[in-house]
């Protein structure tokens, strides 16, 4: 994916807006399923503007044919049928002609695919900057409530299943986004492959080396485990503490606090811009458990 210059994305322009949309979706008491779904589909709305980099004056509906062609020339089936179905049960909630009763499912489906939308933002970063080439991006990532980095990381280890780094992130997102179990299971299931794999990759045995020293330097990647028992290991590790501890976040609520203690990635290239700027734009709107019991 190219890496050039293009017209960055405004968060500011739409904060108001954001923040107007995310308080009437999740933090209004009240309010109707079907109007809590047309604000999610309002809200799919300005996550596509950024997706597309559409100018603030220039309109954007989901479902119009020029919005289609253009998510389509993305070439990517997860963002697409996001976009159908958020644009389909967002019209059944702004239509009349529709008279069903809203439940609780569509409601869960709306956020779902809204998401998905939100995890191909950082989908489409990662495949413009490499997972694992910044520590310290993907230190700032984990501050993401576990379903969005489950949805980032499942979507890239389909396509770079050799990286070592998101096979051990991933199977910590099942863990805090789900359960150990199926963190373990999806471990097993894919053991084989594991075991092959060294956990320490190319550029980390480099470092090494380098701070080791060549005799002490291969001693430590001899002993290092493969990446089906490095995954093991810290699947189990990190449940043990969960059990004993809790969980620190499970949602935006709980996590924007970490986030907003923790600040933005230091420095100013453009993948630390950019990254930055997703989060901000991630968070637009978000209030913490403490605000919310004010």
């Amino acid at each position: 994916m190219s890496k050039d210059k293009v017209r960055e994305f405004n968060n500011e322009v739409y904060r108001a807006l954001v923040d107007d949309l995310i308080n009437d979706a999740f933090y209004t008491p009240g309010i109707s399923k079907r109007g809590i779904v047309a604000k999610i589909r309002q809200c799919a709305e300005v996550v596509l503007r950024r997706i597309l980099n559409i100018e603030p004056k220039k309109s954007l509906t989901l479902g119009s044919k020029k919005t289609v062609s253009k998510v389509k020339e993305k070439n990517c089936t997860f963002l697409e049928t996001s976009v159908h179905n958020i644009n389909k049960m967002g019209s059944k909630c702004t239509h009349t002609q529709y008279k069903n009763e809203i439940t609780e499912v569509d409601v869960k489906a709306a956020i779902d695919n809204l998401f998905n939308l939100y995890a191909y933002l950082l989908i489409e970063y990662f495949q413009k900057y490499e997972f694992g080439s910044n520590l310290e991006i993907i230190h700032h990532f984990s501050l993401l409530p576990p379903i969005i980095r489950y949805l980032t990381l499942e979507y890239l280890h389909n396509k770079y299943p050799e990286n070592t780094m998101i096979i051990d992130k991933l199977s910590l997102a099942i863990l805090k986004a789900f359960n150990n179990e199926q963190a373990l299971c999806w471990i097993e299931e894919r053991k084989e492959k594991l075991q092959t794999m060294p956990s320490i990759s190319e550029k980390a045995e480099k470092d090494i080396i380098d701070k080791s020293g060549e005799d002490i330097g291969r001693l430590i990647i001899e002993q290092a485990p493969n990446m089906y028992d490095n995954c093991v290991q810290n699947v189990n590790l990190v449940a043990q503490n969960i059990s004993e501890n809790g969980k620190l976040y499970i949602d935006f609520e709980s996590a924007i606090e970490y986030y907003q203690s923790i600040g933005p990635v230091q420095g100013d290239s453009d993948e630390i811009k950019e990254f930055n700027s997703i989060m901000e734009f991630l968070y637009l709107g978000r209030k913490s458990i403490k605000d919310l019991k004010e």
